[in-house]
C-alpha cells in the first residue's frame, strides 16, 4: 500500500479554560504530534474563539501559526447583526486574502439561529465562494444538516464528531444532500469505511483526529486498514479535504498542489512501523480482552445499527488487523442475560476455536437459571470469566445476586470484565470494585471502559493501587488522548488490557490507540496481549 498522506480536517489549538494538564494546546506541540503520527497537514481553528471572542480568537490563531505552515487556518464564524463579526460583504474578502479558507460554526455554543432570517446572508456569501462549514454534530445534528445542505446545494458542509451509532439517522441524510460530508474521528462504526465507500463513493469522507482531545493514533487507523481500494484511502487521508480547500472560489493559489509527506522517524519500534504500512501485527501477539457478537447473520441490535456482527465477521476483522484471540460476550447475554445468550458464544467458540474465547453471561434476576448455568458453563470451564451487566439489569455489582459468580471467579482466578462508569446506577464505579476486589482477592476485576474519560481514569487509579486485582482495559469511542500513557505510568504497565468492543466499533482505532502510544516497545507488548494472557494462563 502507497504511504497515505494524512490531512487533519478536526483539529482545535490554543488556550482553553478547561485543559487537562495531559493535553497538548500549542501549535507548535500539535506538528510535534504530527509528525509522529504521520499527519502532514491541518486544518485549525482557535479554542479562544470558540470560548471567548470569535474575532479574537481568529486574530490569535493567525499569529500563533504563522510560522508553521503546515498548520491552515479555519475561522471560527457568525452572523453580522449584532456587530461583533463583519458583514459577509467584508468578512469573507477579509478571510480569503488572508488565506482562511473554511470556517467553523457553533450555532448552539454561541446563541444564534441557522434561519435564513438571521444566517442566510453569511451561508449565501460561504455559498458563493464555495467555503466549507464545519459543525460539530452537537451543534448540528444530523437531520439539521442535511436541511441545511438542501437549501444551500453548493456549499460544502462537514458535519464533524459523527458517531459510530447513528447510522440509522446518518445514511437517509447523506441520501438527501450529496453535498453533506462526513468527518472521520468518532466514525468508528464496524467496517465503517467500507460501507461508506459502497453506498455513498469515498468524496465525503474528511479524515480528522479530534485533537487535542482524542488521540490520532486511533485516527488514522480506519484509512490505514479498512477493505477499500487504495484510490478511495488516499482521498479519504487527505486528498478530499485538500480538494475543497481547493475549491474555493478564490484568486489566492491554494496551500499547496498535494498534502505534504512525512517521514517516518528513525526510531519507529516495530509495532508502529508495521501500522504506518497498514500491514497485520502478524509477529506480535495481540489479544483482545473486550469484544462482542450477536446470533448468526446479524447487522444489528434493538437500538443501533451492528453490521457483520457475528462471529465470522468478528474474526475477519481481526484477521485484517492481526488480533491473535478474542475474548467475547454477546449482545443478547449483556441484555437479556438467557442461557441461549451462553449457546452463541459456545457456538463461535468450536466455529473458531483458539481464536474465540467466552465470557459467560446470565441475568442474576433469574436465580433459578443462575443455578443452572453455573453448572453448564460456569463450572464446566466452557467460559474464561464472567460479564455482568447492571446497566441493563440493574442489579449492582455489589448484590448478593452476584455472589455465586463472584465465588467461581475467584476460586479459578478468573476475569470479571464490568462495564465501567461514575454512576453507580448506570454502571460499575471504582469505589464499587474497592469494595469487592479484597472480598475476591484472586478474581480479576477488568474496569472496561476505563479509557472513556479523565474523571473515570482518575478515580480507578487510586483504587487500583490498593488492590492489585484491579485492571484498566480501554476501549471507548471517546479515545482521550495520552489516557493510554497515565495508565501505564500511574496504574502500571501490567494493569493495563487492551480491548476493542467489536463488533461495535471498528477494531481498527482501538488497536491504533494503544499501539500508537507513547510507551516503551516492552509495555506496549504487555499492553497488547502479555496481560491478559497471563490473566488467563494463571487461571488454568
Amino acid at each position: 500500500m502507497p504511504r497515505l498522506r494524512f490531512f487533519d480536517g478536526c483539529a482545535m489549538v490554543g488556550w482553553r479554560s478547561n485543559r487537562h494538564p495531559e493535553t497538548i494546546w500549542h501549535p507548535r506541540d500539535f506538528a510535534r504530534d504530527y509528525r509522529y503520527y504521520g499527519i502532514g497537514a491541518a486544518l485549525v481553528h482557535h479554542a479562544v474563539a470558540v470560548e471567548y471572542h470569535q474575532d479574537r480568537g481568529n486574530r490569535r490563531l493567525l499569529e500563533e501559526i504563522r510560522r508553521l505552515p503546515q498548520l491552515l487556518p479555519q475561522w471560527v464564524v457568525m452572523p453580522h447583526h449584532t456587530h461583533e463579526m463583519a458583514p459577509p460583504d467584508e468578512l469573507i474578502p477579509e478571510m480569503l486574502e488572508l488565506g482562511v479558507r473554511a470556517v467553523r460554526i457553533y450555532p448552539k455554543t454561541h446563541g444564534f439561529p441557522l434561519a435564513d432570517q438571521v444566517s442566510g446572508p453569511l451561508l449565501e456569501a460561504l455559498q458563493e465562494r464555495r467555503i466549507p462549514v464545519f459543525a460539530d454534530v452537537d451543534e448540528l445534528a444530523i437531520d439539521a444538516a442535511a436541511s441545511l445542505c438542501e437549501r444551500f446545494p453548493e456549499l460544502p458542509v462537514v458535519l464533524c464528531g459523527v458517531n459510530w451509532s447513528s447510522d440509522r439517522q446518518l445514511e437517509p441524510a447523506l441520501e438527501r444532500a450529496q453535498n453533506l460530508h462526513v468527518e472521520t474521528h468518532f466514525f468508528q462504526g464496524h467496517r465503517a469505511y467500507e460501507r461508506f465507500v459502497r453506498q455513498f463513493g469515498a468524496d465525503r469522507l474528511i479524515f480528522g483526529t479530534g485533537l487535542p482531545d482524542c488521540s490520532p493514533g486511533a485516527a488514522v487507523m480506519m484509512s490505514l486498514y479498512e477493505d477499500i481500494a487504495d484510490e478511495d484511502r488516499a482521498k479519504i487521508a487527505g486528498g478530499n479535504l485538500l480538494r475543497l480547500l481547493s475549491s474555493v472560489l478564490t484568486d489566492r493559489p491554494a496551500p499547496f498542489e498535494e498534502v505534504p509527506a512525512v517521514e517516518p522517524p528513525a526510531d519507529d519500534d516495530p509495532i508502529v512501523a508495521t501500522l504506518r504500512e497498514g500491514r497485520p501485527l502478524s509477529d506480535e501477539l495481540v489479544f483482545d480482552a473486550h469484544a462482542h457478537i450477536a446470533h448468526v447473520g446479524a447487522m444489528g441490535i434493538s437500538r443501533i445499527h451492528l453490521p457483520y456482527n457475528d462471529a465470522d465477521g468478528l474474526v475477519g476483522t481481526m484477521d485484517r488487523l492481526g488480533i491473535d484471540r478474542c475474548i467475547v460476550s454477546t449482545w443478547s447475554g449483556i441484555t437479556d442475560g438467557d442461557p441461549a445468550s451462553n449457546d452463541i458464544t459456545l457456538a463461535a467458540i468450536e466455529r473458531h476455536p483458539g481464536r474465540l474465547l467466552g465470557y459467560g453471561t446470565i441475568n442474576p434476576r433469574y436465580p433459578e437459571e443462575m443455578q443452572r448455568e453455573m453448572s453448564r458453563v460456569f463450572r464446566s470451564d466452557l467460559m474464561v470469566g464472567y460479564k455482568p451487566y447492571p446497566p441493563r439489569q440493574q442489579v449492582p455489582l455489589t448484590d448478593l445476586r452476584h455472589r455465586p459468580m463472584l465465588e467461581w471467579a475467584d476460586r479459578k482466578g478468573a476475569p470479571v470484565l464490568c462495564h465501567g462508569g461514575l454512576s453507580p446506577a448506570a454502571a460499575v464505579t471504582p469505589d464499587q470494585l474497592g469494595e469487592l476486589a479484597p472480598l475476591y482477592p484472586n478474581a480479576k476485576f477488568l474496569l472496561a471502559h476505563a479509557g472513556s474519560n479523565w474523571a473515570l481514569a482518575e478515580a480507578l487509579v487510586p483504587v487500583g493501587r490498593r488492590s492489585g486485582n484491579i485492571y484498566a482495559e480501554i476501549t471507548y469511542t471517546s479515545i482521550r488522548y495520552g489516557l493510554v500513557e497515565y495508565l501505564v505510568r500511574e496504574l502500571g504497565r501490567d494493569r493495563v488490557l487492551f480491548g476493542t468492543d467489536c463488533v461495535m466499533r471498528d477494531a481498527a482505532p482501538q488497536l491504533g490507540w494503544a499501539a500508537w502510544a507513547r510507551i516503551p516497545l516492552e509495555d506496549k507488548r504487555m499492553v497488547l496481549g502479555g496481560n491478559i494472557a497471563r490473566i488467563l494462563g494463571a487461571a488454568q
